[in-house]
Parts: C-alpha cells; structure tokens; sequence
C-alpha cells in the first residue's frame, strides 16, 4: 500500500503544479523535498482515493498572531504556543487554554509536521490499524514518505507520548524530505549508550540546529515526552527561514542559571567537611532548583578503599522508600485503579476487622499492629486484617492514634499492587523512572545497573554488603509480599532528586507535565492538627517550618543498616535537597533529622536562595 500511496502522491502533486499557473512561494520551498519520493513504475501509480490539497499559509503580522488566546503559558512561551494555534499545527486546549506541559502523543507530533508539510493528503487505508480516523491522513503521510514508522507491525501506538529521541529522528527525516543540508558536525558521545543508537545522528542534528534550545540546559533526556510548548518552539526555529511569522517570534532561550554550579567547588569542600565531622563513609547530595535536578556532588567511598563514590552509585534509600509508595499510590489514583478512602478489604477480598484505608496507611494512622513478627507474605496481611489481634487501639484515620508504621507501609505496597495487577516498580518505571532516565528500584537484584550498588556500613563496621542486596529480587506476583516497601528502594541521590523535582515542580518535570498537579496537592495535603515534633503529617512526607531556612519544607528522612537519607523539598521556590549518607554517626539535629543531611541540606538551601 505504501508504495503505490507514495506513487499516488507523486502523481497527484504533479498535476497540482500542472494546474496553478503561479505556484505560491510554499510550493516553490518544498519541490525539493519532492525529489525524496520514490519514483515508481507507471502501473503503479493510479492514486485511485487520493485527495490531494495544498495549504497557502495566510499572510499575517505579529498583531495578528498576538491575538490569539494562550493566557495560561508564560510571556516567554506565549508568542511560539500563539503560532502553533495560528498556523493549526495543535489544537487548542479547552477554554482558550493551550495546555502546554501537557506531552504530545506521537499521532500529535505526526500531525503537526503534516500540516507543517503544506500538502495535505486524503487517503482511504492507513498502514496502521490503531489510528484514530482523525490522525489517520497524517500517519499514512508519514510512513509513506519516511518521516515516521510504527513501533511494530501494523501497530503505530499513537497515544504514547513522543520521546525527545523519536521527536528527533521525525525532525530529521522531515527536513531530508523537504530537501534541506543534512550535514552535521556535531558528534556527542553519550555516555552509557544514553541515547538510543537509532536516534543518535538525529538527536546531533536537532541540537546543531538549537531546535532543543533551553530543553537540553540540565541534561538530554532522550526518554522524556515531549510537551506542546517545547514542540511548538521547536517548530517554530524548524520554520524560521520558511515562515516571516515564525522568524519574527521571541521564543525562550536556554542558559538557565544554577547557582549551586557557580559554587559547585565551594559547596563540594562543605559537604565534604560535614561528611567528615560525622564520620560518613561516603556521600551523595542532589541540588533541585526552580523544580529542576541542577546539580550533584559526591563524597567517599562505594567500597570503602577501593570504589571511590560516584553520583551515579545505588544506596539503600531505607524510609525514602515511602516516598516512592506514596508517589505510586498517587499515580494509580489518577488512572483511576484505587480509592484512597475505600476499605481496603475490597482489595484483598476479606472483610476487615476495622476500615483500614490508603489515606490512613499513608498518614501512619491505620492502627494495623506494626510488629515483625506479622508475616509480610499474603497469606500473613489477609489473616491479620480479619482479626482483632492485627490491630493496635484507636480509630483508623484519627491523627490522635497516629504511629509510625513500617509494616502498614509493606501492606500499602501490597495493597496497590493487588489493585493495579503490577508491580510497583513497572508503575513508577513507565509512568516516572523511564522517562526521566532514572534507575530505581523496590528490589536492588532488579536494578538496570546492579553492579552500581554500594556496600552499606554501620560506622566502620559492615551493615549490608552488595550480594545480600541483590539477593532481593521480585517475588511470585504483584501483592505476594511487602517485604521491601518500608525501605528497600534503592536508587541514587540524582534519581532520587528526579523524583523530588517532580514534587517541587507540581508534577511537571523539564517542562513537561508526569503527574497531574492535583496528584501532587493529595500527596501535600495534612491536616491543621500538628504530631509529634510540631510537624504535619502529609501522604506521606511530613511539612515543616523554618528548617534550614526555608519558610516550609516537604521532607522524609530514613535510616536503616547504617544509611541516614533525607529527601526534603521547598514547594514555594521549587528548590530541594537529597542527601544519602553510608557510615555517619546518626546523631540528630534541632528538627530531629540526621545531622549528616540537615548539615548538608542546610548548606545547599543556604547557597541557592534568591
């Protein structure tokens, strides 16, 4: 079908230019990029249900574009998303919105390149059986010329999010077919094969030309969706010396600067000087500023007198680990798969001695008895849930019955995967860890890169070494054990601060929206009665005021065979810090949190305030 559709398009555009006694200046840009169809045998081209028409972009000022409604992106984007809705390459938003964190779909990025093709083609079969009709015209277009592919065969999955790799690779092949130099001198080397090789001269060519300019400032990631505001800047520089309008746009630039990389030398003797006065064995801190992961340091050893510490080496993140739960739980709370006020009895399929929910495991009020002695297995959570010897006193949900609760938090875990039929880390890995190019896990064995895991020391004694780590794989099924949702995820402190950005940032990350914001406010949100501490208990981070000189801070701390971990987070300013200690003295500060983190936080906060 895709040869006799090339032929026919062929075919049809030659009559086209037969016709128009004096083709417009669109037609004149892109004979070239005619030249790129393949040329077939005459029998072959009949072109019988073939539409073809050509789109004359309307003459227009910058008056005209302004007076397009866009009210929700910031002056810096306005101009590029105003375009973008003049020229029809997206739809509008609902209520004069643009939406522009929100991804384009890969039939959405297909269909702004049509259009941006100028010559609309009408076909009566697409290649592919899982297009809506609407993107249809748009996808046969792209396959048929090389623009774009399906993922398999006869599949396209129009729906995913388009990566910055595959956006690459269409804006590459886009520009062969329209005839443009194709030349690059760029050549990256991506460290750890970062970029998929299929994408690799793509992806030079697309930042030779600046089109990923202010995307790329903090790091490439190549599997992170695209969001409408970035692609319609990036087609707007595709479209500067083709489209007057578009060459007279103010579009934002890249440059962003971090104030903790102009100190990055000072800030790391600090935090190694507080990583000595406690004794640390080795060190990693994340910096996020303005909900973005700026910068890294590290201190020590991996493997005390052989590994030196790497930003990239794994610890045990210990309680941090609730974070990511409860980070899981909002994410199948959006996608509709659990009731966070709903017993969860339903889940398990018992009746409960008391209503235990995912809010009251979340917020440690569950009353569930929190003992070891309590199997983690199913068959031990389905009996103590039916019984009254599961339970301690007091009302589940009432902040007065309040206890920190690590088995609950094994149950939650369980919980969530019996409601959504996966494990939790296949939720985080597709909806947050893959697309930001995070490596993180509930079961260190399953990590990409288990050679990365750290020794763990108590002191300068051994706490946990890297084989029993990777002896913890994934069980049975989804649900067979919460074993390690209490504080066995294992990450870096930059993962993590991935994770942290996206909490600072309202759900968006790099510009592109991972989580919906009203995920994020169920994650914040705490009762105006304080616990212990003067803090407020959220789901389940607890809010502090006046740490480290922040107005309020989000923040969980976490401890567990030698590691001290803080993960905490301004949500006015967007900043954060994460710190991962192996080996400090455990000694506690004026908050009560780990002097090791509160020391180092408090020197990063300190040198990135406004």
């Amino acid at each position: 079908m895709g040869k006799r559709w090339a032929a026919g398009v062929l075919l049809a555009l030659a009559l086209l230019w037969a016709v128009l006694a004096s083709p417009p200046a669109w037609a004149q840009e892109r004979s070239a990029g005619r030249e790129a169809l393949e040329e077939k045998p005459e029998e072959e081209t009949a072109g019988e249900g073939l539409e073809v028409m050509a789109i004359e972009e309307p003459a227009a000022v910058l008056e005209d574009l302004r007076a397009v409604e866009a009210a929700d992106v910031s002056e810096e984007g306005r101009d590029a998303a105003r375009w973008a809705l003049y020229r029809e390459l997206l739809p509008p938003g609902e209520k004069g919105r643009f939406d522009g964190e929100e991804p384009v779909s890969r039939a959405g990025a297909v269909q702004a390149l049509y259009r941006l093709s100028g010559i609309l083609v009408r076909v009566d079969e697409c290649p592919y059986a899982d297009v809506p009709e609407e993107y249809q015209d748009a996808v046969a277009w792209a396959d048929s010329v090389g623009v774009s592919g399906g993922v398999s065969e006869g599949l396209f999955a129009p729906a995913s999010p388009v990566t910055r790799s595959q956006l690459a690779v269409m804006l590459h092949r886009f520009a062969a077919w329209r005839g443009e130099d194709m030349e690059c001198r760029l050549a990256v080397s991506w460290e750890g094969g970062q970029v998929p090789p299929y994408a690799e001269e793509a992806v030079n060519w697309v930042l030779e030309r600046g089109l990923y300019e202010g995307m790329t400032d903090r790091g490439l990631y190549p599997d992170l969706p695209v969001s409408r505001l970035q692609l319609a800047c990036i087609l707007a520089r595709l479209q500067k010396d083709r489209d007057s309008l578009a060459g007279e746009l103010s579009l934002p630039e890249g440059g962003t600067v971090s104030l903790s990389r102009l100190k990055h030398e000072e800030l790391d003797q600090a935090i190694a000087g507080a990583a000595r006065r406690h004794g640390a064995v080795g060190v990693q801190a994340a910096v996020i500023e303005n909900g973005a992961v700026t910068d890294v340091y590290h201190y020590g050893w991996a493997v005390r007198g052989s590994v030196p510490m790497t930003d990239g080496h794994k610890l045990r993140t210990a309680s941090l680990s609730k974070v990511a739960v409860g980070l899981a739980a909002a994410l199948l709370w959006e996608e509709g798969a659990v009731d966070y006020d709903a017993d969860i009895g339903a889940y398990w399929g018992v009746e409960t001695w008391k209503p235990v929910t995912i809010r009251s495991m979340l917020s440690h009020t569950s009353t569930l008895l929190n003992s070891e002695s309590i199997a983690w297995d199913y068959a031990g959570v389905k009996a103590q849930l039916k019984g009254p010897s599961g339970y301690g006193g007091g009302a589940p949900g009432d902040l007065r019955y309040w206890s920190y609760n690590n088995h609950a938090f094994g149950v939650l875990g369980q919980t969530l995967e019996l409601a959504a039929g996966r494990y939790l880390d296949d939720v985080l890995e597709e909806r947050l860890l893959g697309p930001m190019g995070a490596d993180g896990s509930f079961a260190a064995g399953e990590l990409r890169e288990p050679e990365l895991v750290t020794q763990l020391y108590r002191g300068s004694a051994l706490g946990r070494s890297v084989g029993s780590q990777l002896g913890v794989r994934r069980w049975s099924a989804p649900g067979a054990t919460g074993r390690q949702f209490a504080g066995g995820f294992t990450a870096s402190a930059y993962d993590c601060g991935k994770l942290a950005a996206l909490l600072a940032g309202d759900g968006c990350f790099e510009g592109v929206r991972l989580m919906e914001e009203p995920s994020v406010e169920l994650m914040e949100s705490c009762e105006d009665r304080a616990i212990s501490g003067g803090t407020y208990q959220a789901l389940p981070m607890r809010l502090g005021s006046g740490l480290y000189g922040r107005e309020r801070l989000y923040y969980h701390t976490g401890s567990a065979y030698g590691v001290y971990n803080l993960l905490s987070y301004d949500p006015d300013a967007g900043d954060g810090v994460v710190v991962l200690t192996t080996g400090a003295d455990g000694g506690r500060d004026e908050y009560g949190i780990y002097a090791v983190c509160g020391e180092i936080s408090r020197i990063l906060y300190e040198a990135v305030a406004q």
